[in-house]
Protein backbone atom coordinates (compact mmCIF):
# COMPACT_ATOMS: atom_id res chain seq x y z
CA UNK A 1 0.00 0.00 0.00
CA UNK A 2 1.71 3.35 -0.68
CA UNK A 3 2.59 5.69 1.61
CA UNK A 4 0.68 9.17 1.81
CA UNK A 5 3.01 12.21 2.17
CA UNK A 6 1.96 15.71 3.67
CA UNK A 7 3.45 18.75 2.03
CA UNK A 8 2.96 22.00 2.40
CA UNK A 9 0.55 23.36 -0.20
CA UNK A 10 1.72 26.76 -1.35
CA UNK A 11 -0.68 29.90 -0.17
CA UNK A 12 -1.86 31.98 -3.03
CA UNK A 13 -1.69 35.84 -2.16
CA UNK A 14 -4.87 37.86 -2.82
CA UNK A 15 -4.88 40.24 -5.50
CA UNK A 16 -4.65 43.64 -4.44
CA UNK A 17 -8.06 44.85 -6.05
CA UNK A 18 -7.61 48.54 -4.50
CA UNK A 19 -4.18 48.99 -6.75
CA UNK A 20 -5.86 47.34 -10.08
CA UNK A 21 -8.59 49.50 -9.49
CA UNK A 22 -6.78 52.74 -8.77
CA UNK A 23 -4.75 51.71 -12.03
CA UNK A 24 -7.38 51.41 -14.25
CA UNK A 25 -9.32 54.39 -12.95
CA UNK A 26 -6.07 56.72 -13.00
CA UNK A 27 -5.82 55.59 -16.85
CA UNK A 28 -9.24 56.15 -17.70
CA UNK A 29 -9.37 59.80 -16.45
CA UNK A 30 -5.62 60.21 -18.56
CA UNK A 31 -7.39 59.42 -21.84
CA UNK A 32 -11.05 60.61 -21.31
CA UNK A 33 -10.83 63.76 -18.85
CA UNK A 34 -8.69 65.91 -21.21
CA UNK A 35 -10.31 69.05 -22.14
CA UNK A 36 -13.97 68.28 -20.23
CA UNK A 37 -14.81 70.95 -17.45
CA UNK A 38 -17.79 69.56 -16.62
CA UNK A 39 -19.19 66.44 -15.77
CA UNK A 40 -22.01 66.27 -18.78
CA UNK A 41 -18.80 66.92 -21.04
CA UNK A 42 -17.62 62.86 -20.82
CA UNK A 43 -20.15 60.59 -22.60
CA UNK A 44 -22.12 58.22 -21.21
CA UNK A 45 -20.25 55.05 -21.32
CA UNK A 46 -17.20 56.78 -20.00
CA UNK A 47 -19.24 58.43 -16.80
CA UNK A 48 -20.27 54.56 -16.40
CA UNK A 49 -17.01 53.34 -16.39
CA UNK A 50 -15.76 56.22 -14.00
CA UNK A 51 -18.77 54.88 -11.75
CA UNK A 52 -18.24 51.66 -11.45
CA UNK A 53 -14.16 51.66 -11.22
CA UNK A 54 -14.58 55.05 -8.38
CA UNK A 55 -17.32 52.33 -6.31
CA UNK A 56 -15.31 49.36 -6.70
CA UNK A 57 -11.87 51.56 -5.68
CA UNK A 58 -13.64 53.42 -2.46
CA UNK A 59 -15.22 50.18 -0.97
CA UNK A 60 -12.02 47.97 -1.91
CA UNK A 61 -10.03 50.30 0.84
CA UNK A 62 -8.98 48.56 3.66
CA UNK A 63 -6.42 51.49 5.39
CA UNK A 64 -7.10 52.35 8.16
CA UNK A 65 -5.66 54.98 11.32
CA UNK A 66 -5.84 57.99 8.21
CA UNK A 67 -4.84 61.25 8.62
CA UNK A 68 -7.44 64.10 8.87
CA UNK A 69 -6.17 65.22 5.31
CA UNK A 70 -6.69 61.24 3.73
CA UNK A 71 -10.16 61.59 5.68
CA UNK A 72 -11.38 65.11 3.71
CA UNK A 73 -9.81 63.65 0.44
CA UNK A 74 -11.49 60.46 0.59
CA UNK A 75 -14.71 62.69 1.38
CA UNK A 76 -14.17 65.15 -1.35
CA UNK A 77 -13.89 62.07 -3.98
CA UNK A 78 -16.90 60.22 -2.99
CA UNK A 79 -18.60 63.42 -2.95
CA UNK A 80 -17.55 63.56 -7.20
CA UNK A 81 -18.69 59.93 -7.16
CA UNK A 82 -21.69 61.37 -6.04
CA UNK A 83 -22.03 64.30 -8.55
CA UNK A 84 -21.26 62.17 -11.46
CA UNK A 85 -23.76 59.32 -10.05
CA UNK A 86 -26.21 62.08 -10.23
CA UNK A 87 -25.80 62.74 -13.77
CA UNK A 88 -27.68 59.42 -14.93
CA UNK A 89 -31.30 58.46 -14.94
CA UNK A 90 -31.91 55.12 -12.85
CA UNK A 91 -32.24 53.14 -16.13
CA UNK A 92 -29.12 54.24 -17.06
CA UNK A 93 -27.47 53.89 -13.43
CA UNK A 94 -29.30 50.00 -13.72
CA UNK A 95 -26.77 48.93 -16.29
CA UNK A 96 -23.60 49.80 -13.93
CA UNK A 97 -24.90 48.17 -11.01
CA UNK A 98 -27.80 45.74 -11.61
CA UNK A 99 -30.80 45.52 -8.50
CA UNK A 100 -29.68 42.41 -6.31
CA UNK A 101 -31.97 39.68 -7.46
CA UNK A 102 -33.21 39.36 -3.67
CA UNK A 103 -37.24 39.18 -3.19
CA UNK A 104 -38.26 38.31 0.27
CA UNK A 105 -37.43 41.94 1.63
CA UNK A 106 -41.31 42.16 2.71
CA UNK A 107 -41.16 38.65 4.84
CA UNK A 108 -37.38 40.34 6.50
CA UNK A 109 -38.64 44.12 6.78
CA UNK A 110 -35.65 44.65 4.16
CA UNK A 111 -35.06 46.47 0.97
CA UNK A 112 -34.94 43.65 -2.02
CA UNK A 113 -35.89 43.61 -5.73
CA UNK A 114 -39.53 45.19 -5.36
CA UNK A 115 -38.96 47.68 -3.33
CA UNK A 116 -36.03 49.32 -5.07
CA UNK A 117 -38.32 48.66 -8.59
CA UNK A 118 -41.24 50.07 -6.81
CA UNK A 119 -39.16 53.41 -5.51
CA UNK A 120 -37.82 53.83 -9.25
CA UNK A 121 -41.23 54.01 -10.79
CA UNK A 122 -41.88 56.39 -8.27
CA UNK A 123 -39.56 58.69 -8.62
CA UNK A 124 -38.83 57.75 -12.89
CA UNK A 125 -36.69 55.66 -14.49
CA UNK A 126 -35.75 58.07 -17.27
CA UNK A 127 -35.54 61.35 -14.86
CA UNK A 128 -31.96 62.76 -14.13
CA UNK A 129 -31.25 61.77 -10.83
CA UNK A 130 -29.74 65.28 -10.00
CA UNK A 131 -29.46 66.18 -6.18
CA UNK A 132 -31.54 63.23 -4.96
CA UNK A 133 -28.80 60.85 -5.39
CA UNK A 134 -28.41 60.54 -1.91
CA UNK A 135 -31.99 60.03 -0.88
CA UNK A 136 -31.55 57.58 -4.36
CA UNK A 137 -28.52 55.45 -3.03
CA UNK A 138 -30.44 54.95 0.48
CA UNK A 139 -33.40 53.15 -0.86
CA UNK A 140 -31.37 51.58 -3.55
CA UNK A 141 -30.58 47.65 -3.26
CA UNK A 142 -27.57 46.81 -4.31
CA UNK A 143 -24.21 45.67 -2.42
CA UNK A 144 -21.98 47.26 -4.15
CA UNK A 145 -23.76 50.28 -3.20
CA UNK A 146 -24.62 50.03 0.16
CA UNK A 147 -20.77 49.18 0.67
CA UNK A 148 -20.23 52.52 -0.87
CA UNK A 149 -23.30 54.45 1.83
CA UNK A 150 -21.42 52.93 4.53
CA UNK A 151 -17.85 53.78 3.18
CA UNK A 152 -18.79 57.19 3.04
CA UNK A 153 -21.17 57.53 6.22
CA UNK A 154 -18.02 56.64 8.50
CA UNK A 155 -15.89 59.06 6.64
CA UNK A 156 -18.05 61.71 7.32
CA UNK A 157 -17.99 60.28 11.26
CA UNK A 158 -14.45 60.18 11.27
CA UNK A 159 -13.88 63.70 10.17
CA UNK A 160 -16.69 64.84 12.90
CA UNK A 161 -14.25 63.04 15.37
CA UNK A 162 -11.56 64.41 14.21
CA UNK A 163 -12.74 67.97 14.64
CA UNK A 164 -14.00 67.13 18.40
CA UNK A 165 -17.48 66.26 17.27
CA UNK A 166 -19.26 63.09 17.96
CA UNK A 167 -19.74 60.85 15.31
CA UNK A 168 -23.17 60.23 13.31
CA UNK A 169 -24.38 56.98 15.06
CA UNK A 170 -22.93 58.83 18.66
CA UNK A 171 -24.79 61.46 17.75
CA UNK A 172 -28.09 59.65 16.62
CA UNK A 173 -28.12 56.79 19.01
CA UNK A 174 -27.69 60.16 22.30
CA UNK A 175 -30.93 61.53 21.11
CA UNK A 176 -32.79 58.13 21.81
CA UNK A 177 -31.61 58.49 25.05
CA UNK A 178 -29.09 54.99 24.10
CA UNK A 179 -25.67 54.43 25.71
CA UNK A 180 -22.58 54.00 23.29
CA UNK A 181 -19.44 52.29 24.31
CA UNK A 182 -15.80 53.12 22.61
CA UNK A 183 -13.21 49.96 22.77
CA UNK A 184 -9.57 51.37 22.75
CA UNK A 185 -6.51 49.48 22.72
CA UNK A 186 -3.75 50.29 25.22
CA UNK A 187 0.00 47.75 25.73
CA UNK A 188 -1.83 45.00 23.75
CA UNK A 189 -5.36 44.90 26.47
CA UNK A 190 -8.85 46.49 25.10
CA UNK A 191 -10.85 49.00 27.05
CA UNK A 192 -14.52 50.03 27.38
CA UNK A 193 -15.44 53.30 27.76
CA UNK A 194 -18.77 54.77 28.60
CA UNK A 195 -19.38 57.32 26.38
CA UNK A 196 -22.01 58.73 28.86
CA UNK A 197 -20.22 58.43 31.88
CA UNK A 198 -16.62 58.57 31.18
CA UNK A 199 -16.18 55.06 33.12
CA UNK A 200 -13.66 52.89 31.62
CA UNK A 201 -13.60 49.52 32.56
CA UNK A 202 -10.73 46.02 30.82
CA UNK A 203 -12.52 43.97 29.00
CA UNK A 204 -12.44 40.16 30.24
CA UNK A 205 -12.23 37.94 27.15
CA UNK A 206 -13.73 34.59 27.77
CA UNK A 207 -12.31 31.25 28.93
CA UNK A 208 -12.61 28.95 26.24
CA UNK A 209 -14.94 25.84 27.12
CA UNK A 210 -12.47 23.57 26.80
CA UNK A 211 -10.19 24.91 29.65
CA UNK A 212 -10.29 24.75 33.18
CA UNK A 213 -9.63 26.83 36.44
CA UNK A 214 -6.79 24.58 38.07
CA UNK A 215 -7.06 24.87 41.80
Amino acid sequence: MPKLIAIDGIKKEKPDYHSMYLKALNGLCERSLKGKEQFQDIDLDTRKKLIWLSVKLIISDKSKDKSYESLVSDFQFMSSVKSLMGTLTPKEFQTIFPIDKEYDGEKYEMKDYFYTKDFINKFGEDKVIGDEITEFLWEYQNWSICFFVVETTCIMSAIRRAEGQKGLAEEFFEKQDVTTYTVSKENGKLYLTNNDTGEVEKIKKPIPRYMKVVK
